[in-house]
């Protein structure tokens, strides 16, 4: 399964809106089979964006927190200018920003954050 990098900010931005300090949940998004979510939420628990435990039978991550870097990650990637920064960087280098290591996309969504104010 490719991972679908649109998908994992939507589910962040699921994951800010609906957890509270005292609920678990497990995602659902329309408009998306429910294996491919469980599926970008695993990704997530292992990029260390998610604290997640896996149930299966059917497979799912009940989240418990999204990390700090959960949460750095998402507030640069809300930002749209931000994130056309970051694409502009990548196209530069010949390769499509949502193609590279989750790591690399981090890095280079924060310095397009850090471009906006220098």
């Amino acid at each position: 399964m490719k991972r679908d990098m649109e998908l994992i900010i939507e589910i962040l931005k699921r994951v800010e809106q609906e957890k509270t300090a005292t609920n678990n949940i497990v995602i659902e998004l329309e408009g998306y089979d429910f294996e491919v979510v469980q599926y970008h939420v695993g990704l997530l628990k292992d990029a260390g964006f998610l604290k997640a435990k896996a149930t299966y039978n059917p497979l799912e991550y009940w989240i418990s927190e999204m990390s700090w870097a959960g949460y750095d990650f998402l507030d640069a990637a809300r930002n749209e200018t931000v994130v056309e920064k970051a694409k502009e960087i990548a196209k530069k280098q010949g390769v499509e920003l949502y193609n590279l290591p989750i790591a690399v996309i981090k890095d280079l969504l924060i310095t397009g954050a850090k471009n906006l104010f220098t």
